[in-house]
């Protein structure tokens, strides 16, 4: 660290720039974040004819039989080829084609915001064949020397007769993941213009682009957003996923919302395991906040973190019909607006700059759904919400934490057949399903259980089964030197004040995050389980004891498919 003497700001070495010069950015505040550092390009069109490269984009999420999907691409090369499967524990190849003729087209400014409006390649019609599911979409380019350029899209495709065959509704997180998309220059979280310490968020990101890199599809063994590994004392905790993104040229975000690391794992263990998934797009419930309604059972898993009104009302209406709803998910924060006929997302991290704050549409002001501004609170629908504590396992955040929830209520229904007993540990190490982002409410202690408050609008009847350790943000042991794994630390920084840590709280003269603890919860709407019922594993991570085959974690998940499913 350097200082200066005329005016006594500090100074951070952000290491060298692409000249080889070591850049100086000024203080007073924290070190750069990690996923911030100078030279992280966005990943966007050169237009380079020496330099092979192709991506497409579609106007929607998803489809129905019968409909034809508008590929719109861009490539350096005249020629290109597109691979279509639906995606699952076995691939299921439904389209294939070669020579397809594109071309080196003009790309908008900012396509981030305002879309790359790109001209249509290719028409495809969505076969009656080609089952509801998820569809990944391969554009590859090759030249001469053989090698070969691809980049990944994909679409839905909804059933032509809700719940004819299943009674099981899949929902895809797509709001999430049009937040963490950064192609052509940024996202909800940074964005071209913001530098390694004063990110700079964009208000409005738009759908029609590409994926970035990784968004859709990994390398197997890619680093998760966790810190699994055992942290040496006073070693400063890592992030694998941000060093990893950038030498192998992936999205810096993949790790936080990628379907490969989410849906993607939840999906290939439920239909190895015999379960029937009818799915939808979040947009899809934006649109029709009724397309629920015919379904016992929807499902979200992984990170969960965005929605809209009509996204949310979508499930109240399945609830209030009689319908349950199974969140193997964490991180419900934000409400956002779809807007320009489904192709705009809208989400402002500062809500004093949303046009619709003081006039009679505040109620969908686009920020954190536990403002007041909403009226409705996260969990008057779901009994647990993203704002109470957030993070385990994550940078600073709880990073030599078990891993796992500590069982409290081994009597739920949820955990019948699992030989859990009071105390236990579920999904720790080497699992980690408590991490990276969980939800939780605030609670007290009777007799050694938990119970909610109701001092964040938590229901009475609400079951805590299971707790982990959370913290709201990361804890700072290096004084401000060491990367950041988030806008925690960083906070003061990004709103222009050094002086002031907003986020903090104090106990016994000690200023800190605040703490809490994620949970497992349900609560009943109706008569009692199965009816009305909301069920929540409040972690991004509960995928991952799938994925690697937990027991307790896969009976569990049998448990709530199977009740809560049921006529």
């Amino acid at each position: 660290m350097q200082s200066n003497e005329n005016n006594k700001t500090s100074l951070f070495n952000d290491g060298p720039s692409l000249l080889g010069i070591p850049r100086v950015i000024p203080g007073p505040g924290p070190a750069a974040h990690s996923d911030s550092r100078h030279g992280w390009e966005y990943e966007k069109p050169l237009n380079n004819p020496e330099i092979a490269e192709v991506w497409c984009y579609t106007p929607r999420y998803s489809y129905i039989a019968g409909e034809t999907i508008d590929f719109h691409m861009h490539s350096t090369r005249a020629h290109a080829e597109i691979d279509i499967y639906r995606d699952g524990p076995q691939q299921e190849m439904v389209f294939q084609e070669t020579g397809i003729a594109v071309a080196n087209v003009p790309t908008q400014e900012k396509p981030h915001v305002n879309g790359c409006g790109w001209p249509v390649a290719l028409r495809v019609k969505v076969s009656d064949s080609w089952r509801s599911g998820f569809y990944v979409v391969i554009v590859r380019v090759r030249d001469d020397d053989g090698g070969v350029f691809e980049r990944e899209h994909f679409f839905v495709v909804k059933p032509s007769k809700p719940a004819a065959n299943t009674s099981i509704a899949f929902i895809v997180s797509t709001a999430t993941m049009n937040a963490y998309n950064d192609w052509g220059g940024g996202n909800s979280y940074h964005g071209e213009g913001g530098t390694p310490r004063f990110k700079k968020p964009n208000a409005r990101t738009s759908l029609l682009r590409p994926w970035s890199r990784g968004m859709i599809k990994l390398p197997i063994g890619a680093p998760r957003a966790v810190s699994t590994a055992e942290l040496p004392p006073f070693a400063p905790p890592q992030l694998l996923s941000h060093p990893y993104a950038r030498h192998y040229g992936f999205a810096r975000d993949y790790a936080d919302s990628s379907w490969a690391l989410y849906g993607k794992l939840f999906i290939d263990w439920a239909e190895a395991n015999g379960y029937e998934l009818d799915y939808y797009t979040q947009h899809d419930l934006d649109k029709d906040p009724q397309a629920l309604v015919p379904y016992r059972l929807s499902i979200a898993v992984g990170h969960d973190e965005y929605s809209s009104w009509n996204m949310r009302q979508a499930i109240e209406n399945q609830i209030l019909a009689g319908g349950n709803h199974g969140r193997f998910a964490g991180n419900n924060i934000w409400q956002v607006r779809i807007e320009d006929n489904g192709t705009t997302f809208v989400n402002h991290k500062d809500e004093a700059t949303d046009p619709v704050l003081g006039t009679e549409k505040e109620k969908f002001l686009s920020n954190a759904w536990d403002l007041p501004y909403s009226g409705w609170p996260v969990t008057k629908t779901f009994g647990l919400t993203g704002s109470s504590v957030i993070h385990a396992m994550f940078g600073g955040a709880a990073p030599r934490a078990s891993g796992g929830f500590t069982i409290y209520r081994p009597w739920h229904w949820s955990l019948k057949d699992t030989d859990l007993y009071y105390g236990d540990v579920l999904g720790g190490r080497p699992d980690c399903i408590a991490a990276y982002e969980i939800d939780g409410c605030d609670f007290t202690m009777r007799d050694g259980l938990p119970f909610p408050t109701g001092k964040d609008g938590a229901p009475e009847n609400l079951s805590i089964i299971a707790m982990a350790p959370a913290i709201q943000h990361e804890e700072d042991h290096f004084k401000a030197t060491s990367p950041s794994m988030m806008n925690s630390v960083s906070t003061p920084a990004i709103k222009g004040d050094g002086a002031v840590l907003p986020h903090l709280v104090e106990h016994e003269g000690v200023r800190h995050p605040k703490y809490g603890a994620g949970m497992i919860a349900s609560f009943d709407r109706g008569s009692g389980v199965g009816d009305g019922t909301m069920f929540v594993a409040g972690t991004t991570d509960w995928v991952v004891g799938l994925q690697r085959r937990n027991w307790f974690v896969e009976q569990i998940t049998r448990n709530v498919l199977n009740t809560l499913s049921s006529s």
